[in-house]
């Protein structure tokens, strides 16, 4: 049973991450429309064309770290990784002059935060012990 809730609270963290550096991502890419400028988002230290290099960066050193721990590669990396994610939120949303606009906004940034604190704990059963394998 504990195996079961450890290995579920893995693949959410990697599906947690994988989706928001994918949306990252996306977000970089319809920004590069008008040429970066347009792209604000208020809970990151970045601005202007820093931040789209930023978003761009972490989507994909994201997507890197999540096939890494997947295959097994430097594993240490992603709960590293997963709680800067969890630091950038707390400390975005909750920790700087961020605004929200209304209720819902703030209702999803906690849901979000919290997702994000879910995958970091799910992370860390990364660093639980490997079962040795029977060479044949």
């Amino acid at each position: 049973m504990k195996i079961a809730i450890l290995w579920l609270l893995r693949v959410y963290a990697y599906l947690f991450t994988l989706a928001l550096c994918i949306f990252l991502l996306a977000v970089a890419f319809f920004g590069t429309g008008g040429g970066g400028s347009s792209i604000k988002l208020g809970m990151l230290p970045w601005e202007g064309a820093a931040l789209l290099r930023a978003i761009i960066a972490l989507g994909a050193i994201g997507i890197l770290l999540t096939a890494f721990a997947v295959a097994g590669f430097a594993r240490w990396l992603f709960p590293l990784w997963s709680l800067m994610i969890l630091i950038l939120m707390v400390r975005g949303f909750f920790l700087s002059n961020y605004s929200f606009a209304d209720a819902s906004q703030f209702k999803f940034a906690v849901w979000l935060t919290a997702g994000a604190l879910i995958a970091f704990l799910g992370s860390l059963s990364l660093f639980g012990r490997q079962r040795k394998t029977m060479k044949r």
